[in-house]
């Protein structure tokens, strides 16, 4: 903040220069004292200039928000967004600013394995001045493996990333294998990090190996699914997040480690992480986890505490977010109850931009169209008497049965997005009446094609190349269901709500061709992660995560 900013909040704290906004006759819930109060509020451009009950500097062209009889929070901030799951940026600004969210820190990996440095810059930059602040998180290393991976992540291309004002943690840090084991080059890439935030991913880490993975700089957390790994990684400083997702919806059980360990909730934050659009729809953002949070009984000064103070703190970012004090963004919201976070009124950077759930702002639109071309190549496995199958457990976790095919098992194959090779496999468990599907929405960006028919595959596949991305279902000839997805591949130009229509058609599609788990498009997304168990699809081909080796390799496309 500059000292001319400066100086206009102290004159209207002294009262001698009139607010821009004033918010009068509330209760107050200060997040630094726990204490609730009668305040009012005025601001002065994007900042708070006093907190108290004074109002001389209400002058004639104050705007005056009657706020009687409700009680002000701070604006809630997640600390953990995947701002691209199907939608761009902008669209989920514009879907969570009326339930409170005013600030998130976000993944970069899709915009860089897109676009690289110049696509982050890109959206970081035209996001500046939206109400929603985006905070980033700068990936050091793409999801999963292949060649010239360090190329594409190098050490001078990641400083220019790092040096962005907004860039304030490396990750999220899937490697944490190779961080317990001390590795040169990912150890020099989190060495990177504004603030030395690191953002992990331990999904499977056992407590044992949580000293080395602290050791070797992660100092947060969102992966434990169990009140017994939060307090692993808590105990070793490790700041845990709290997950509440369309995947993974484990709050109520995660909250059980307060009953261990009460002080753990000035270090707790609470994130959606990546919920799909039809989760979004039906429970809402960060006012969903605090809600959740107090249905299971943690004070309200601790479940606001979650969303607010505590991430802001966490992120080096409390001179400016998590309380409503002066000096601080005029991020507000107006509850009509402590008990119901969704907020009647949203004021973000001095201005009601919210009222009754409905934007009265408009907000800057962040596109990125990345222009590539793939074609369907012979889907053909390479003869075997046994084979390698991705056999799927639960929507995302898999196991390895080496044995022939059966029925019920699918084609599959992961193409290069710019149609070089492909990885061909077999997958079990996800729709064993499925002809042909194809999608881009997969873990490394590239092109995942399922299907009983190679000839519905390559139907999906080339219906998904006109549409420069997305989501395609093909039954025999017909092509039944299509999602563009025309935005670099992963997302579409819709809003949230007519995103989640779309996903529940796919959903409904898919169960019928016998999907049996919840949350078809992690399955898809997470086919190729080839850093969750067991096994999995890879450039390099049908990947073993337990014993990193490959079963059945990739084949340049003819």
């Amino acid at each position: 903040m500059i000292i001319a900013e400066r100086r206009r909040l102290t004159d209207v704290a002294r009262g001698a220069v009139p607010a821009d906004l004033y918010v009068r006759g509330a209760t107050l819930l200060n997040v630094y004292t726990g204490e609730l109060y009668p305040a009012n509020v005025a601001a002065k451009g994007a900042r708070i200039a006093y907190v108290g009950l004074r109002d001389e500097m209400v002058g004639p062209r104050t705007r005056v928000v009657d706020a009687a009889g409700r009680v002000l929070v701070p604006g809630y901030i997640d600390p953990h967004v995947h701002p691209s799951t199907l939608t761009t940026p902008s669209s989920l600004a514009r879907f969570v600013l009326p339930l409170g969210t005013t600030a998130v820190v976000a993944d970069t990996l899709q915009f860089w394995e897109l676009g690289g440095l110049a696509a982050f810059q890109t959206v970081a930059d035209s996001l500046m001045t939206a109400p929603l602040r985006f905070y980033w998180m700068v990936r050091p290393h793409a999801q999963s493996r292949s060649r010239g991976e360090w190329r594409r992540f190098g050490l001078p291309t990641l400083a220019k990333a790092f040096a962005h004002p907004r860039a304030i943690a490396a990750g999220e840090v899937t490697r944490w294998p190779d961080a317990w084991r001390g590795d040169r080059e990912l150890l020099r890439r989190l060495g990177l990090a504004r603030g030395a935030r690191v953002e992990g991913h331990t999904a499977g880490a056992s407590g044992e190996k949580i000293a080395a993975i602290a050791a070797a700089g992660f100092t947060s957390d969102h992966e434990p699914i169990t009140a017994q790994e939060v307090l692993d990684r808590a105990r070793q400083g490790i700041a845990v997040m709290l997950r509440e997702s369309s995947l993974r919806p484990d709050l109520v059980g995660l909250l059980d480690a307060l009953e261990t360990a009460p002080a753990l909730a000035s270090r707790l934050m609470l994130t959606s992480d990546g919920s799909m659009p039809a989760f979004l729809r039906t429970h809402g953002f960060v006012d969903h986890l605090i809600r959740v949070a107090l249905e299971r009984g943690v004070a309200p000064i601790d479940a606001y505490r979650m969303a607010t103070l505590n991430p802001a703190t966490y992120y080096g970012l409390d001179a400016d977010l998590g309380g409503i004090a002066p000096g601080r963004y005029a991020d507000i919201c107006v509850l009509d109850d402590l008990a119901e976070p969704r907020p009647s009124i949203v004021i973000a950077g001095g201005r009601a931009i919210a009222t009754g759930g409905a934007l009265v702002f408009r907000t800057p639109a962040a596109r990125l169209t990345v222009r590539w071309r793939a074609r369907p190549d012979d889907f053909a496995l390479p003869p075997r008497a046994r084979y390698p199958v991705i056999q799927l457990v639960s929507a995302v976790i898999s196991r390895l049965e080496e044995r022939p095919l059966q029925a019920g098992d699918l084609h599959a194959a992961l193409l290069d997005r710019a149609g070089r090779w492909v990885a061909p496999g077999v997958v079990a468990g996800f729709a064993d009446r499925l002809d042909g599907f194809a999608s881009t929405t997969s873990t490394d960006f590239n092109v995942l094609a399922l299907g009983r028919r190679p000839e519905a595959m390559a139907r999906a596949v080339n219906r998904l190349l006109d549409l420069h991305g997305g989501v395609v279902l093909v039954d025999g000839e017909r092509i039944v269901y299509e999602l563009a997805l025309p935005i670099g591949g992963i997302m579409t130009r819709e809003r949230v709500e007519e995103a989640a229509r779309s996903e529940d058609e796919l959903r409904r599609l898919l169960v019928e061709r016998g999907y049996p788990h919840h949350e078809p498009l992690y399955s898809l997304f997470f086919m190729a992660a080839d850093f969750l168990p067991t096994v999995r699809l890879s450039p390099r081909g049908v990947w073993d995560v337990k014993r990193s080796r490959v079963l059945l390799p990739s084949r340049r496309r003819r």
